[in-house]
């Protein structure tokens, strides 16, 4: 996996992602979904905790035209919001007119294309020294849960190292 290194903006959490979509229209599907999103806060504790007790953070790309990413981003912002997971999201994808698909840069931050990213919205999990150690991208399957679906991405593929 890559090493990751932001020089991009970013931001912080999602909501303030969210409160600086500069779209008006697309802003609103942001904070529809944020408003009637429902997550389960067991399975966020749980996430949280295997984040935490594996040292890693969340780097989320998105767009604020893209459909997966309006549902996605406001389920992470609750998610966030009962876990305070580590977490920088960069926005303002586009995709390149070129063959195979690139992302525009800019608008989209140069990193989408250093690190291969693939679809959106993309989640990368970064341990401590700054590796990409798992992605997920797009939403999660149908009948789970995303914070399901992540606990179990990152329990069946990035095992709890004991601390030496």
């Amino acid at each position: 996996m890559a090493k990751v290194i932001i020089k991009s903006f970013s931001y912080g959490d999602p909501v303030s992602y969210i409160e600086h979509i500069d779209t008006p229209a697309h802003q609103v599907k942001f904070t529809e979904k944020l408003t009637t999103s429902r997550i389960m806060p067991e399975t966020a504790q749980r996430l949280g905790k295997a984040i935490r007790d594996r040292g890693l953070k969340l780097l989320v790309f998105s767009a604020s035209w893209c459909k997966d990413c309006q549902e996605v981003v406001p389920t992470l912002a609750k998610i966030c919001q009962v876990t305070s997971i580590p977490m920088k999201i960069l926005g303002g994808a586009k995709l390149s007119q070129k063959k195979p698909p690139t992302w525009h840069v800019p608008p989209s931050p140069p990193e989408m294309n250093e690190l291969d990213i693939e679809s959106l919205p993309a989640i990368l999990f970064i341990d401590k020294n700054g590796t990409d150690v798992l992605r997920h991208y797009e939403r999660a399957p149908a009948g789970k849960s995303l914070e399901q679906h992540l606990l179990d991405l990152l329990e069946a593929k990035v095992p709890l190292r004991p601390e030496p």
